[in-house]
Order: C-alpha cells, then structure tokens, then sequence
C-alpha cells in the first residue's frame, strides 16, 4: 500500500458527505422521508405529530400510544 501523496484526495468534504446521505435517505426511504429528515428538530417533532393526527382523524387504529407524542 502506497502513501496517500495528496491528503486532500482522500478527505471528503462536509457537502459531499451531506450529498451523499441524502440520497442514501432517499433512494431507502422515499422522497417525504428525505425532504422530512432535513427539517429542523422540533419542526420533524410537529410533523410526526400531525402525521400521528391525521392517521387518528381517518381512521387508523392504534393498538398503543407512540412514544414522546403528546396529544
């Protein structure tokens, strides 16, 4: 194994990094999910919430209360 000559070439920068776990969210988890896991920490809290709400108001059934989701 040679020496790396260039440490740059082999360090990947922040945007890069970022690039590429966004699209790793998306191609896994769908395009919602990507757009959703860039919000915010407490705006991802309210959308999981009213996700939770709108399940409830159209009927979805709910066999046990989800964790840290207050009504």
């Amino acid at each position: 194994m040679s020496p790396v000559e260039n440490l740059s070439d082999v360090l990947v920068d922040a945007e890069d990094r970022r690039s590429v776990f966004e699209e790793y969210i998306r191609q896994s988890f769908g395009d919602e999910i990507a757009r959703v896991s860039k919000l915010p920490l407490m705006e991802r809290y309210r959308y999981v919430a009213w996700m939770i709400d709108n399940g409830r108001k159209h009927g979805v059934n709910h066999t046990r209360e989800p964790r840290g989701v207050t009504e």
